[in-house]
């Protein structure tokens, strides 16, 4: 199937879940939101929120510094 991430098309097998799309892209799930379709998924959901094909997803990596 395939999803837009952060404005680009990407493939990810069937029955990816958020969970499963950060690791695909090897994305630091402990400081990093999610938006899926305008909507925020909350991080104990990662694990059970399947991706359907078309889904929107905009990911936001948090750093330190200063």
């Amino acid at each position: 199937m395939e999803i837009i991430l952060n404005g680009e098309t990407k493939a990810c097998p069937d029955g990816t879940t958020v969970e499963g799309l950060l690791d695909l892209f090897k994305i630091d799930k402990r400081r990093t939101a999610v938006e899926l379709n305008s909507h925020i998924v909350p991080k104990k959901e990662f694990p059970n929120r399947v991706l359907k094909d078309a889904d929107v997803l905009e990911v936001v990596t948090f750093v330190g510094g200063g």
